[in-house]
């Protein structure tokens, strides 16, 4: 079985066991974003430079989210950073994201009635060991006493912004909770950190719009 993409983990922080997006979409999107661009560059894909990201690895990932990335990165002219990309690559994202999910058998759509009326749009995973596995491999680097792999401590540094620490299911205050988050992100190459920034900047411009 392959490894799950850090994009696919974060989708799965995002919902409740029920499939319930626990954050707005946008925001979501901006993460999946900022996932998708943290492992480009931990692949050595994609580099920051002088405050713009270019290609240094045009070599396809057989991931169509990635390597759609990639092409337009390469293909851009303008010297964008972190967040102008961050920014574009969200919209339309989460759908983007779920639909590739839902083709590789990972969650599934379905759609409930809220007060017997409304309806509402779920995506449960298909596998509860997934969604366990997750968040135990966050758990283990918040209460571990050793730094966990830039992978992992970039998926902490994308939970703190997105405010899914709830999602964890970790009985410790959340401000606490966040603190060690953050922590867990320091080691991180400064790039990395560069595009967990940017998400959160994303976020934030997107509340006084």
């Amino acid at each position: 079985m392959r490894r799950m993409t850090l994009r696919e983990d974060l989708f799965l922080l995002a919902h409740d066991e029920t499939g319930k997006l626990l954050i707005p979409e946008a925001n979501a999107g901006a993460g999946l974003a900022g996932a998708t661009l943290i492992e480009l560059l931990l692949e050595r894909r994609v580099a920051v430079a002088d405050g713009r990201l270019d290609v240094v690895d045009p070599t396809p990932t057989d991931d169509p989210e990635a390597d759609a990335t990639l092409e337009a990165i390469a293909a851009n002219t303008a010297p964008c950073g972190p967040r102008a990309w961050v920014s574009w690559i969200s919209h339309g994202a989460y759908e983007r994201v779920g639909d590739a999910m839902v083709a590789a058998g990972l969650v599934r759509r379905t759609v409930v009635r809220r007060l017997g009326v409304l309806p509402a749009s779920r995506t449960p995973v298909e596998n509860s060991t997934d969604l366990v596995r997750v968040r135990s491999r966050v758990r283990y680097a918040v209460h571990g006493r050793e730094r966990p792999e830039p992978e992992t401590a970039a998926l902490c540094g994308l939970v703190r912004v997105l405010r899914l620490e709830s999602s964890l299911l970790l009985s410790m205050p959340a401000a606490d909770l966040l603190l060690s988050l953050e922590r867990m992100t320091e080691g991180n190459d400064v790039t990395v950190r560069q595009v967990t920034h940017a998400v959160e900047a994303v976020i934030t411009a997107a509340l006084f719009r």
